[in-house]
């Protein structure tokens, strides 16, 4: 276990990582589903989800943490798992800024045509100028994006990058810390439980039947107090 510990290190993303946070994103947007919410909304366009995240990312375009927000575990050196912890943007909880929708379509070749049916679908599907509720933060220190690789699950280090996140939230001086999970997500769950974290208000499948064309069982959001 010592051995184990002492080849990790946490290092901050640079640009240079933004296709492996790609897939970090990924990952964490599949369970409980198995599925990425980004690939129903670019149907049509030619483009996959990580291609897309990517260029989020290099648009700094998303309000669930950019490269500067996200913190990378290694495993002798080799980056394994990551996060994004970082002070929500009080105007806009949806996951895309779509002020920068035009840097992301130019970055992706998509005509004009593509990128306005991507936009229309976008807000279909998050409400416009509505925020979401069921998104409103509760607490001034966020941590979205979490996952590790799959072929490195299994051996806590999920646990030793929330920990170094928190700490960091600590150190800017926040009371709480929230994470958010989709119901049915059991690993990650007990994951943030057995670190702290405590549920505080649930989403049943209930709330969310009149805004998504598939049946979606909810999320829980919980909380933990940092100082």
């Amino acid at each position: 276990m010592q051995a184990m510990q002492a080849a990790l290190s946490t290092r901050k993303a640079t640009f240079a990582d933004i296709p492996f946070l790609a897939r970090i994103e990924y990952e964490a947007s599949l369970p409980p589903l198995n599925h990425c919410f980004w690939e129903d909304l670019l149907q049509g366009t030619g483009t996959d989800a990580l291609q897309f995240i990517q260029a989020m990312l290099r648009a700094d375009a998303s309000n669930w943490g950019n490269v500067a927000d996200f913190l990378i575990l290694e495993e002798q050196g080799e980056p394994v798992a990551a996060a994004a912890g970082y002070t929500p943007n009080p105007e806009d909880y949806c996951p895309l800024r779509l002020s920068c929708l035009d840097k992301i379509a130019q970055d992706l070749n998509w005509s004009q045509a593509v990128a306005s049916a991507f936009g229309d679908r976008y807000l279909q599907s998050w409400g416009g100028n509505v925020r979401p509720f069921f998104l409103t933060p509760q607490t001034p220190w966020v941590i979205e994006n979490v996952a590790v690789l799959p072929e490195a699950r299994g051996r806590g280090l999920g646990k030793a990058l929330l920990r170094v996140l928190l700490e960091k939230g600590r150190s800017q001086h926040h009371s709480h810390a929230g994470i958010m999970i989709i119901n049915g997500n059991d690993t990650a769950r007990h994951t943030y439980e057995s670190i702290g974290f405590k549920p505080y208000q649930t989403f049943h499948a209930e709330y969310f039947s009149d805004q998504f064309d598939v049946e979606f069982p909810g999320v829980t959001k919980f909380g933990l107090r940092l100082n």
